[in-house]
Order: structure tokens, then sequence, then C-alpha cells
């Protein structure tokens, strides 16, 4: 589904009712962002080709969870493009699988009973290894998508999230949720760096955050929660 468009960009929603990703095109380019857990896949595809999104140059990924990269190898193959991710989580994708969090970890401890749940929570599911993969920089997010975008380090939910700002709009993928109201995600590797991933994406006063959880929001959306 077609969000919006801006100049030579358009934004286009392709994920579900559980789990939103998106394609930008820009030019003759279009670059999915994020692939969607397995369970969701026939969905996404289905998606894609009712936006006649019928070719992909690239897919990025906003982190390496099973929600995120589950499809990655599938798609990578279907477009007959590469993947790309942050350079500290290449090895990740070519496992296919994100490190469950250690029953120590200083969120699972202060989440008590609910923090048994989190390492069954399908960012941790092994998925399907991704070979075509490689580094996402800023030279590569520009080959893609123009001198416009800006690539961000926007960890807090994992150490390798970024986020990609386009004008006034930005993809942040589980920076933040949407469900009501804007909310953290449902997991956090570490508290005081996802603060700071707020102060700066906030900064931007974006007309729309893409998040990978729940419906686009603005900034004044958003600020109401602070």
């Amino acid at each position: 589904m077609l969000i919006s468009h801006n100049g030579d960009y358009q934004f286009f929603n392709i994920g579900t009712k559980i789990y939103s990703c998106y394609c930008v095109t820009y030019k003759d380019k279009a670059v999915m962002i994020d692939a969607g857990p397995l369970s969701e896949r026939d969905l996404i595809e289905k998606n894609l080709s009712k936006d006649f999104l019928f070719a992909v140059d690239a897919i990025f990924l906003t982190h390496t969870h099973g929600d995120t990269a589950g499809n990655a190898e599938y798609f990578s193959m279907l477009f007959n493009c590469p993947v790309y991710c942050m350079k500290t989580s290449l090895e990740y994708l070519k496992r296919g699988a994100f490190p469950r969090p250690r029953k120590d970890h200083p969120y699972i401890k202060k989440a008590g009973t609910a923090g048994n749940v989190v390492p069954k929570l399908p960012a941790f599911i092994p998925f399907e290894p991704c070979q075509n993969i490689l580094p996402l920089t800023k030279n590569v997010a520009e080959e893609f998508l123009g001198k416009d975008v800006q690539l961000l380090m926007t960890p807090g939910h994992s150490e390798d999230s970024i986020s990609l700002r386009i004008g006034d709009t930005a993809l942040i993928g589980d920076a933040a949720q949407y469900n009501k109201r804007v909310l953290a995600p449902v997991f956090v590797d570490n508290e005081a760096q996802l603060a700071r991933t707020w102060e700066t994406l906030l900064g931007f006063s974006c007309k729309q955050y893409l998040c990978a959880h729940g419906r686009p929001f603005s900034s004044e959306e958003w600020l109401k929660n602070q």
C-alpha cells in the first residue's frame, strides 16, 4: 500500500497486520526495508505484487532479529539482489540466528516473570541463513536512495539497530512501536541507548515515523507520550 510520496520518493507498506516492512522507491531503484518473519512470507509477497513491486534492487535490514530478517534469504533469491545490514551483524545473518538474551541480561532481570517470555519472541527464532550479504554503509544507502538519505545508528532495541531518514520520513524499525500510542519495543537491549535514540529521532520532527510494529505516527503523536 502506498503510504506517501515526496518528489522522486515513494513509500510503501508491504507488511501485514502483525509486522510492517516497507519498500522505498527512488527514481528507477526499489529498496525493501526489512523482510518480515517467516510466518508472514506469503502475505508480504502477495502485498509486493499487489503494489506492482515486481523488482527489488536491494534489501536493507534495520537490525537482524528473526522478525526483520526472517525472509531476507528468500527475497534475496527471489529478486536476485543483495541484503545489507550492519557489519557487526553479518555473522548473525549468515548463521540465521540472533543470540538470545541471557538470563542475567539486565532487561530480563528487570522484566521479572515477563522476562521468561522474551527469549521465545519471534525476534529470537532461528531463520534461513542468508548468503548474499554486504555491510550497509552511508555510500551504499546513497547509491540506492540518493544523497538525501541519512543512515543513522539508533541502538537500544539491539546494538545493530539503524534508521533511515529521507526528508520528513524516518524508517525506524523497532526503535519504537505504535499500539494506541507510541511505546518502547517489547525487548530493549540497552535502555540508556534507547533513550538517546528517541532523543535523536524526535529531534528530526518528522511528519511520519515508519515503525516495524503498528501504524506510522508523527512527531506530535510521539511527543504526547513524553
